[in-house]
């Protein structure tokens, strides 16, 4: 047996005595990624320090029992007792499980947790705002399926979500499983919903395509109407040889000349792309000897089919940008340089 079948099975049979390993991934993706990672789906939040928050239990009782909130996403109140709930919680994983993990100070931990509650607010209001919810039965079929499956029985899953968490299976649930399958719906629906035109696309891109053979730039156009990531660059691909492209694009780029643009669009599975071949060489391969042509080429991309991801990002950064986000006085907003506005008192 190798050396790395007998650490997978060594982990196999540490994991079998407390929990299968997929489980354990499963809940640091289920927590972590919802807590932490998830404010990545917005731009520019900062992370600050600020001041552990009171868990004394009489602080809590009070906070709860006059539903005192720590912030309001347009009306709507983040509770307290919840805010410390979360960071309550977050601590109890990194004190449980903290292998592979960079530990977050107790200031990052209170910002990442604001920052989610707000998400969750504004998701909400997204979804609710389209007409989309996430059925008790959808919810079973993911609880089911994703997260049941890991373990070997209902009282088992009780038993490491409490040890882990200091939640119950419920609360595990209702905090981190439904609001993040929310999003995923929200973020599915929308994407689908947002299905470009074709039609449309082609009439949009034989424009521009018009526009740079009248002496517009290329490069700032790619910028303007790109659909990937290239646009960043100028739609620059670099140099690629052949069979690194989809057929009509390679045939496109390889029958072009140095400096060519193409005279019409090139339509792939992608949608539509304006072509434009910057250099071509001979490159020799080191081993065989054999030589092979490249090119080194640019596009403008105009998508169709479903939206992208980069579109729902979009749609949400516009959708908290415009929401009225108030955090109490005392507490960071990690939100605060994203809205570059002062703090609401």
């Amino acid at each position: 047996m190798s050396e790395e079948q007998n650490v997978s099975v060594e982990k196999e049979q540490k994991e079998k005595k407390g929990g299968s390993l997929s489980a354990v991934h499963m809940l640091v993706l289920g927590f972590v990624i919802a807590l932490l990672v998830g404010v990545g789906i917005f731009y520019s939040v900062g992370v600050k320090g600020i001041k552990a928050q009171s868990q004394s239990p009489i602080t809590l009782s009070a906070a709860g029992f006059f539903k005192l909130p720590v912030a309001k996403v347009g009306g709507s109140k983040i509770l307290y007792a919840d805010y410390v709930d979360n960071i309550a919680a977050m601590q109890l994983f990194y004190d449980t499980d903290t292998e592979g993990l960079p530990i977050p100070t107790d200031e990052e931990m209170s910002d990442f947790v604001l920052s989610r509650l707000i998400i969750n607010k504004v998701i909400g209001s997204a979804a609710e705002e389209l007409g989309v919810s996430l059925s008790e039965e959808e919810l079973d079929v993911v609880v089911e399926n994703q997260i049941l499956v890991n373990f070997e029985n209902r009282e088992k899953a009780d038993e490491e979500i409490l040890s882990r968490y200091g939640w119950t299976f419920d609360e595990f649930i209702q905090k981190i499983v439904e609001p993040t399958e929310l999003e995923k719906k929200l973020s599915d629906e929308y994407m689908a919903a947002n299905q470009a035109n074709p039609e449309d696309v082609r009439a949009q891109a034989e424009e521009v395509l018009e526009r740079i053979k009248n002496g517009e730039e290329f490069e700032t156009l790619a910028a303007e109407f790109g659909s990937d990531g290239t646009k960043e660059v100028g739609g620059d691909l670099g140099w690629f040889g052949k069979g690194a492209m989809v057929p009509e694009f390679e045939a496109a780029a390889f029958a072009l000349e140095a400096g060519e643009l193409s005279e019409e669009l090139v339509e792939t599975q992608f949608g539509y792309h304006i072509v434009r071949t910057d250099d071509k060489r001979t490159v020799t391969d080191e081993e065989t000897g054999e030589e092979s042509e490249e090119v080194s080429a640019r596009h403008i991309l105009f998508m169709t089919g479903a939206g992208d991801a980069a579109d729902f990002r979009q749609f949400m950064n516009d959708k908290l940008q415009n929401s009225d986000v108030q955090v109490v006085e005392g507490i960071h907003n990690p939100f605060e340089e994203f809205f570059k506005t002062e703090v609401p008192e």
